[in-house]
C-alpha cells in the first residue's frame, strides 16, 4: 500500500488498469488546504473554538498572578522613598543674565570667562547620575548599614524632573527602595547629606581651581594689552596721525571745496569765450563790452582794474577809447538826424567812429584773450590740488583699518583684563561665603504603602501574560487535535447547508466494530423500555432483557431511561434530516440520493440504516442501495445474505432490477439491493451505461418515495464522484471528534469536480460526552481512534479498511458471533492490577478535562 501515499497537493484516486483486474491508483490534484499566509480570520475561529481552553488558561495564569501577588505583598513587601534635590539656581541665573546687558559691556564675557573657570559651561544630567550612583558616594553609606555599594546603587533610582514638572532638568529626584521603611528613610536622609557634602566639596574645589585659572591668565592678558598699546603708539608717530578716521574725513571735505572752486573757474572760462566771440562778430558794442565786463565774476571791483575775479581788467586808455567812441555814436545820431547821409559832416563822424571801433575792438580782443589765458592757468592749478588731495585720501583707509584693527585688539584685550579680575573677586567673595549649591527641596519621606508588588499592575500582566496564553495554547490544542467537535463548527468552516446533527448514541458505539444484526438490537431495545413501564414480566420480556444486558453496548449505556432518551433523539435527527432534503427542491421531489463521506469508518452505513428506517417508520417507500461493492457492510447491518445484488444485476447475470430488491422483514416500506458479490473492477461497473439506466430506472419507476445509496468515502475512491453524477444529489457526512477538518474541504471540492450537486452536509457524533448530562447531554467527546496530520492524513492508515480481505463477506452475520469471541477473550483475560486500574482512571479524568475544555 505504499504507493497510496500521495503527494503535497495530491489525492490518490483508485481507477480500474487497463486489463480491468486490478486497481491502480492516480494522483489527483486537490486544492490546496491552507494558504502559505497568515490568516487572521482562521486564527480567530480557532480561538473562538477554543475559547474555553483559553479562558481556563488566562483565568489559571491570573490566579497564579494573584497567588504570588499576594504572597510578595505580605512576605517581602517593597516600600519606596525620595526626596528632591535642586542642582540648579534659576534665580541667580536671571540675575547674570540680567548684569550681562549693564555696564561696559563686559557682562558676557564675564560669564564665559567665570564658566570656563568654574568648568560647568555644559552639565550633562547623565553622567552627574551615574556620578551620584556610583561607590565613589555610596561606599561609606553602604559600610554604615552594613551592606553593598552593589546592592544600594541598585535600589536607587536617580530621573530629572520635579514632581509636578517632568521638564524640570535642574531638579533630581532620589528614589530609594527597601524591605525596611525605617532603614530606608535612615538611608535618604544620609544620602541627601552626602550628595549635599559633595555638591560642596566639588563647588569649592572649582573654585579654588578656578582661582588658579585666573592668576594664571591675569599677567599674560596685562602683557597683551601692554603690547598692544606699545603697537598704536608706533603706529601714530609712523603715520604722523592722532584719529585716521577724522583726517581723512578732512581731506574730503577739502577735495569738495577745490572742486566747487573748479567749477566757477569753468563758467568764467565759458564767459570770456562768449564775450571774445561777441566782439569778434562785432555784435558787441562798446557799452556791451563795458557791461559785460562790468558783470563777471569780480563784479564792480573787476571793472576798477585789478581784481583777479573777472579775469578781464579794464584800464583807463581803453576806458577813454570806449568813452570817446560813445560820443562818436552820439554825435553821429545827432548829425544824421539834421543832415542827410550824404553830407560830409555825417561821413567825416563816421569814418572817424570806424577807425576808433576798429581800434576799440583790438583792444578788447588782446583783454579777453589775457583773462582766458589766466584762466586756463587758475584751472591747471585748482586740478593739481584735488588730485594731490585725492592721492592722500586713497591712503586714507588701509591706516584707518589698521588702525582699527588694533583699537579692536586694544579693547578686546582690556575687557577680558577686566573680566578676569573681577571674576577673581568674585571667586573670592564664594570661596568666602562657603554656601552649599546644592539644596534639597523635598525632604525624604518613605511611602507607608508598599510599592511592590502592585496589585493593579501585576493583575494586568497577569491578565495580559493569560490572555497571550490562553490565545498560544488554544492555537497550539487547535493545532494538535484538528478535527471538528460541533456542528456550528462545521457549517461556519464549510460554508454550506447543514441538513441535520446524528447524535452520539451509546448502544450503537461497537456495531461496525463487531458487525452485529442491526434491526434486531434497535427493535429490542426500543421494546424494553415499553414492557419496563407497562410491568409485563413474562419469560419473553425476561429474556430479551437478559440478552441485551449481555451486550457491551447496552452494558455501557446505564438505565432503561436513558436507552428510550436516546432513541428519542435520534429518531428526531433522523426525522429533521427527512425535513431538511424535502425543502431543498421546491421544484420537483429528491428520488435518489448518496450518503459518503471523506474517509471510513465515519458511520455512513449506519447512517444509511437508520434514515432509511425512520422513513419507512414514517410512511415513506425506501430503497435503500448498497454502492459500496468494495467493501459491503448493508447485508450485514440487516442480517440479509448478499449472493446477488448490485454487481450481479450490473455485470449482467440478473436482468430484472426487481429480481435483487430484498424486503426488509418487519418494514414493509423498506426494501434493499445488496451490493452482491464483490467484483473485480467495481469503478468499471459503477461508470458504466448500465448504472446510468438503473438510476434513471428506480428513479422513474414509481415504486418508492426516495432512494438511498450507500457509497464509498470521497477521498481516495472514484466510486462516490462516479454515482453521484447521475444522482439527483449527495450528502456528505461529517464525523465529529474524527475527521480532520482539512478533508471535508477536499471532499467538497472533489465533489465539485466531479460536477456533482452536493445537497449538503450531515454531521455525526461518534463519541458521548462522559461529563454531560445523561438525560439531555448527547454532545462530543474525544476519541482518536484515526489520527491525522495537520492539514492532510495518512492513506495507509485510513484506506487500509479496503485493502484487507475479510473473508467470505456475503451471508448474514449475526451479534453472536462477535458476543461469543469478546466472552472467550474476557475469560482468559489476566486480572488488572491496582495501579493499571489507579492510571486508567487518571486518563478518564484528564480526558473528561480535556473534553470539557475544547467543548
Amino acid at each position: 500500500m505504499s504507493n497510496l501515499i500521495p503527494r503535497p497537493g495530491t489525492s490518490p484516486v483508485l481507477v480500474a488498469s487497463a486489463d480491468g483486474q486490478s486497481l491502480a491508483p492516480q494522483l489527483v490534484s486537490l486544492p490546496e488546504a491552507q494558504s502559505e499566509e497568515i490568516n487572521l480570520g482562521e486564527l480567530w475561529a480557532a480561538i473562538r473554538r477554543r475559547r474555553r481552553l483559553v479562558a481556563v488558561t488566562a483565568a489559571v495564569c491570573l490566579l497564579i498572578t494573584a497567588a504570588y501577588t499576594a504572597r510578595q505583598r505580605l512576605f517581602n513587601p517593597v516600600y519606596e522613598g525620595s526626596f528632591n534635590l535642586l542642582i540648579t539656581d534659576p534665580i541667580s541665573a536671571q540675575t547674570e543674565g540680567g548684569r550681562s546687558g549693564s555696564g561696559s559691556g563686559s557682562g558676557t564675557q564675564g560669564n564665559v570667562i567665570e564658566q570656563l573657570a568654574r568648568n560647568t559651561s555644559n552639565v550633562d544630567i547623565p553622567t552627574l547620575i551615574e556620578v551620584l550612583r556610583s561607590p565613589l558616594l555610596l561606599d561609606p553609606i553602604a559600610r554604615r548599614f552594613d551592606t553593598s555599594a552593589a546592592d544600594l546603587a541598585g535600589r536607587i533610582a536617580i530621573v530629572t524632573g520635579g514632581d509636578r514638572r517632568q521638564s524640570a532638568e535642574g531638579v533630581l529626584k532620589v528614589a530609594l527602595t527597601g524591605t525596611n521603611p525605617v532603614q530606608a528613610k535612615q538611608q535618604l536622609q544620609a544620602l541627601s547629606q552626602s550628595y549635599l557634602n559633595y555638591s560642596q566639596q566639588q563647588r569649592q574645589q572649582r573654585l579654588a581651581e578656578g582661582i588658579k585659572f585666573l592668576n594664571r591668565q591675569a599677567p599674560l592678558l596685562q602683557a597683551k594689552s601692554n603690547e598692544i598699546q606699545g603697537e598704536l603708539a608706533r603706529f601714530r608717530r609712523t603715520n604722523n596721525l592722532l584719529e585716521p578716521n577724522l583726517e581723512g574725513g578732512a581731506l574730503r571735505e577739502q577735495v569738495a571745496a577745490q572742486q566747487v572752486q573748479r567749477r566757477g573757474l569753468q563758467a568764467e572760462r565759458a564767459r570770456l569765450q562768449s564775450v571774445r566771440r561777441g566782439i569778434e562778430d562785432g555784435s558787441l558794442t562798446a557799452v556791451g563790452f563795458q557791461e559785460a565786463v562790468s558783470t563777471g565774476p569780480g563784479g564792480a571791483e573787476s571793472g576798477s582794474g585789478g581784481g583777479s575775479g573777472g579775469g578781464v581788467s579794464i584800464t583807463s586808455r581803453s576806458q577813454s577809447m570806449l568813452q570817446q567812441l560813445a560820443d562818436l555814436e552820439k554825435q553821429l545820431a545827432e548829425t544824421r538826424a539834421r543832415y542827410t547821409p550824404s553830407s560830409s559832416m555825417v561821413r567825416g563822424l563816421q569814418a572817424r567812429r570806424d577807425r576808433l571801433a576798429d581800434q576799440v575792438r583790438s583792444s578788447q580782443i588782446e583783454a579777453v584773450d589775457a583773462a582766458l589765458a589766466l584762466n586756463a592757468s587758475r584751472l591747471a592749478t585748482n586740478q593739481g590740488e584735488i588730485n594731490q588731495l585725492n592721492s592722500a585720501f586713497r591712503l586714507q583707509p588701509a591706516l584707518i583699518k589698521q588702525y582699527d584693527d588694533l583699537q579692536q585688539r586694544l579693547k578686546i584685550a582690556n575687557d577680558n583684563l577686566a573680566a578676569f579680575l573681577q571674576t577673581r573677586e568674585t571667586f573670592q567673595l564664594e570661596i568666602a561665603q562657603r554656601t552649599v549649591p546644592w539644596k534639597v527641596i523635598a525632604e525624604s519621606q518613605v511611602n507607608p504603602e508598599p510599592v511592590k508588588p502592585s496589585v493593579p499592575r501585576n493583575l494586568l500582566l497577569g491578565g495580559l501574560l493569560g490572555l497571550v496564553a490562553g490565545a498560544g495554547a488554544g492555537l497550539l490544542r487547535d493545532r494538535l487535535d484538528h478535527v471538528f467537535h460541533k456542528p456550528q463548527d462545521v457549517r461556519e468552516e464549510l460554508n454550506e447547508p447543514l441538513l441535520g446533527h446524528i447524535p452520539h448514541i451509546s448502544y450503537l458505539s461497537d456495531v461496525r466494530r463487531d458487525e452485529r444484526f442491526l434491526l434486531e438490537e434497535l427493535d429490542r431495545t426500543a421494546a424494553e423500555p415499553r414492557d419496563s413501564e407497562t410491568g409485563d414480566s413474562t419469560s419473553a420480556s425476561k429474556k430479551s432483557r437478559a440478552s441485551y444486558v449481555a451486550s457491551p453496548a447496552a452494558g455501557r449505556s446505564g438505565d432503561e431511561r436513558q436507552l428510550r432518551y436516546q432513541r428519542f433523539f435520534y429518531q428526531e435527527a433522523f426525522r429533521n434530516l427527512y425535513t431538511s432534503l424535502r425543502f431543498l427542491n421546491a421544484e420537483r421531489p429528491l428520488r435518489s440520493v448518496a450518503l459518503t463521506s471523506s474517509l471510513p469508518a465515519e458511520g455512513k452505513s449506519l447512517v444509511n440504516v437508520l434514515l432509511a428506517k425512520t422513513l419507512s417508520e414514517l410512511g415513506q417507500r425506501v430503497l435503500l442501495v448498497d454502492g459500496d461493492m468494495r467493501k459491503p457492510q448493508l447485508h450485514k447491518r440487516l442480517g440479509m445474505d448478499n449472493l446477488r445484488g448490485l454487481s450481479n444485476l450490473l455485470a449482467g447475470d440478473v436482468s430484472r432490477w426487481q429480481e435483487v430488491v430484498q424486503p426488509v422483514a418487519g418494514y414493509p416500506n423498506w426494501s434493499v439491493i445488496t451490493a452482491g458479490l464483490r467484483p473485480p473492477d467495481p469503478t468499471r461497473l459503477l461508470s458504466s451505461q448500465r448504472m446510468q439506466q438503473l438510476i434513471s430506472t428506480l428513479a422513474a419507476s414509481g415504486d418508492f418515495d426516495l432512494i438511498l445509496y450507500d457509497t464509498p468515502p470521497v477521498l481516495g475512491l472514484a466510486d462516490a464522484a462516479l454515482l453521484a453524477e447521475h444522482l439527483d444529489g449527495l450528502i456528505l457526512i461529517v464525523s465529529l471528534e474524527r475527521v480532520d477538518r482539512s478533508l471535508p474541504r477536499e471532499a467538497i471540492s472533489r465533489i465539485r469536480s466531479a460536477r456533482a450537486q452536493l445537497l449538503g452536509v450531515v454531521t455525526n457524533a461518534v463519541r458521548e460526552d462522559p461529563s454531560a448530562n445523561h438525560a439531555y447531554g448527547y454532545r462530543y467527546g474525544y476519541r482518536y481512534g484515526y489520527r491525522y496530520g495537520y492539514g492532510s492524513y495518512d492513506y495507509r492508515t485510513a484506506y487500509s479498511y479496503y485493502a484487507e480481505d475479510d473473508g467470505a463477506s456475503d451471508g448474514p452475520s449475526r451479534s453472536g458471533l462477535a458476543s461469543t469471541s469478546r466472552s472467550s477473550t474476557s475469560t482468559t483475560a489476566q486480572p488488572e492490577r491496582p495501579w493499571r486500574r489507579g492510571l486508567a482512571g487518571l486518563q478518564r479524568q484528564l480526558r473528561r478535562g480535556l473534553n470539557w475544555l475544547d467543548r
